[in-house]
């Protein structure tokens, strides 16, 4: 193992390259930013290690399974980040562009022509939003992935991460409904629901259900102060109501 220190851009560095995205093509089809890493702004240290080797074993494959192992890398890489670090733009340019560049590339850029070669370099080598961050950069995505796995169920984020990674859906409506996944309560008690509860499973609607019926009546809940039992129960008679309104609608 072998720790250095997370690096990230300058605001000069990450408007730079944002900028010169479409000058850059060729570094992002086959090659590499090492003569500009030389430059300054590219390096400047936080003072929180990293084993950044670690990303050299990312998988660039689509499915479940390698974005389920590729969170769990990236969460023992990086460590328990902070949110507010986790939300900073310029560690995850750095990472799509430095460290994790031939993952980046493998997984997320194919034969386009240049420009849809430029959008999905804006999409996931960059992160100009906190929603970009969590949903769309190559390597931040992930880490949001673990850390969300981490707060619903602390002591096996590998199952956490396997019951909402399954589907894309699933993903959409609970790690991308902030103000759901940042609450560890409520976190927990859906994925404690997915895990016991297999109507939720048969059919890919069902869990829109769910969250529609959780949303509608989970909002004022002070679900911090519940027991987990009674998260628990809550979260029965949100299914409840959800069979409910899906009969309602196929009716």
């Amino acid at each position: 193992m072998t720790t250095e220190n997370i690096k990230y851009l300058s605001e000069a560095v990450l408007g730079k390259l944002s900028s010169d995205v479409e000058k850059n093509l060729s570094h992002y089809r086959e090659g590499d930013f090492k003569n500009l890493v030389k430059a300054g702004g590219w390096s400047i240290e936080l003072n929180r290690k990293a084993d950044l080797g670690i990303l050299k074993g990312l998988d660039a494959g689509k499915g479940a399974e390698a974005e389920i192992t590729n969170s769990l890398l990236v969460w023992q890489a990086l460590g328990p980040l902070t949110p507010a670090l986790a939300c900073e733009a310029r560690i995850w340019t750095r990472l799509t562009h430095v460290e994790g560049l031939e993952f980046s590339r493998k997984r997320w850029l194919g034969q386009e022509d240049d420009e849809k070669l430029v959008d999905s370099v804006k999409t996931h080598f960059f992160a100009s939003t906190r929603t970009m961050i969590r949903d769309d950069n190559a390597i931040g995505r992930l880490w949001w992935n673990a850390h969300i796995a981490n707060l619903a169920m602390p002591g096996d984020q590998k199952l956490a991460l396997s019951l909402f990674l399954k589907k894309a859906d699933y993903r959409l409506n609970f790690v991308e409904r902030s103000r759901t996944a940042s609450r560890p309560p409520i976190a927990a008690g859906i994925i404690r629901t997915m895990k016991d509860e297999t109507w939720l499973d048969s059919a890919e609607e069902n869990f829109r259900y769910f969250m529609r019926a959780l949303n509608k009546h989970g909002g004022g809940v002070m679900f911090e102060i519940m027991s987990p039992k009674e998260v628990d129960d809550f979260m029965v008679n949100c299914v409840e109501k959800a069979k409910m309104l899906q009969k309602s609608k196929a009716a």
